[in-house]
């Protein structure tokens, strides 16, 4: 019980005066949309990718990319040719888009796309690697330099858009196979830096079946450390400074802003909460836990300056937070990152994962893997 106790004073009462709204939602019979990534890098335009399934033995699959101009308002089809894994805008007009097979390019905010480049092959000799490229997220500082992290250690590093890559030698540092090693998050503010990854080699007992089909062997299936790997850079991406260290859960999402930053960690079944939240001082690299509860399971998070934070949740339905049934969204938010509030969401809002996109703390959407689109309105 006082366990209980300490979870929910983590949630201050409901934070009145905003509402996540649902603006847009794919409700065609017999059709999926599950949306991959969402990017509003200004308050008007926005863009948002993923894959439209039919239902049945068939099972087609078409891809899109669904643009707005007006905030939201209205939205537009674009045709997609590739699988979409995630974006990156560098502004309202020019933005990256990294596919399973390709690097894309739009300079008109997602209505077309040009293919400039393939994707980084796996290395066979590595080890096994999922179909597609290594690749499965990319920054830029500018129109010309940016980096690239993914599978099997990757991270490069291009100085023409993307055309050309080339490795950063400093990811290859760390003491951590290859083949069960990836860089998941990269975010940059600024000319500090970060890069996270992880290292889980498989386990004996690791279970044939998903989680939610063995559920008494997914509860007693002990949460171990992973190898955290963080690459680090104080002067925009010349020099990158590696470390690791073992740590609970895989890392979910990382945002920086004014000298701190926020780290989301998902844990397996067995774990005493979902995830958790931690703060990161980027001056001192002192981090602390700033949220976690049993029924709430975070995705994703947003930091601004002020400060201001949000996180984006799921209710797990049952007992098992892997269960593939959709749950109830849920948002919180903080000034401090001690006291969360817990914001009014459209009850017609579920998903498994929510990602969250906007340019300041007063515009943000967020996107779910059941094709809506929800605003932050006040």
């Amino acid at each position: 019980m006082r366990f209980l106790i300490a979870c929910l004073a983590l949630i201050a009462p409901m934070a009145h005066g905003e509402k996540w709204k649902i603006q847009y939602f794919y409700d065609q019979l017999k059709e999926n949309f599950y949306i991959e990534d969402l990017e509003f890098p200004s308050a008007e335009r926005g863009v948002a990718v993923g894959s439209i399934v039919s239902e049945g033995a068939a099972g087609k699959v078409k891809y899109v990319s669904m643009v707005t101009s007006d905030g939201g308002e209205h939205w537009a089809t674009v045709p997609l040719k590739e699988h979409p894994r995630s974006l990156f805008f560098l502004n309202d007009s020019a933005g990256w888009m990294v596919t399973d097979d390709s690097i894309w390019f739009t300079d008109e905010a997602g209505r077309s796309w040009k293919k400039i480049g393939p994707q980084a092959k796996p290395d066979k000799k590595v080890g096994p690697a999922p179909p597609g490229g290594l690749i499965t997220r990319v920054w830029f500082k500018d129109r010309e330099n940016g980096f690239a992290i993914g599978l099997q250690k990757t991270v490069l590093e291009t100085h023409d858009g993307g055309a050309k890559w080339t490795p950063v030698a400093e990811a290859a540092k760390p003491a951590a196979a290859a083949a069960h090693t990836v860089y998941s998050q990269i975010w940059m503010d600024g000319k500090n830096g970060i890069i996270v990854g992880g290292s889980q080699p498989p386990r004996p007992d690791d279970p044939h079946l998903p989680a939610w089909m063995e559920p008494e062997r997914a509860v007693k299936r002990r949460q171990v450390p992973t190898l955290a790997i963080v690459l680090q850079t104080l002067d925009g991406g010349a020099t990158w400074s590696s470390s690791t260290a073992p740590l609970f859960g895989t890392v979910a999402s990382v945002r920086l802003a004014e000298n701190q930053g926020m780290a989301v960690f998902e844990f397996n079944d067995s774990f005493e909460w979902p995830s958790e939240v931690y703060r990161i001082d980027t001056k001192t690299g002192v981090s602390a836990s700033v949220f976690h509860a049993a029924d709430r399971r975070v995705t994703d998070g947003a930091l601004f300056s002020g400060p201001r934070g949000f996180l984006a949740a799921v209710e797990p339905p049952g007992k098992l937070t892997s269960v593939p049934i959709p749950g109830k969204v849920r948002m919180l938010t903080s000034t401090d990152f001690t006291n969360w509030s817990e914001m009014d969401v459209d009850y017609k809002a579920v998903a498994r994962s929510v990602v969250l996109a906007g340019p300041d703390a007063d515009h943000q959407w967020a996107a779910t893997d059941t094709g809506m689109i929800l605003h932050l309105v006040p």
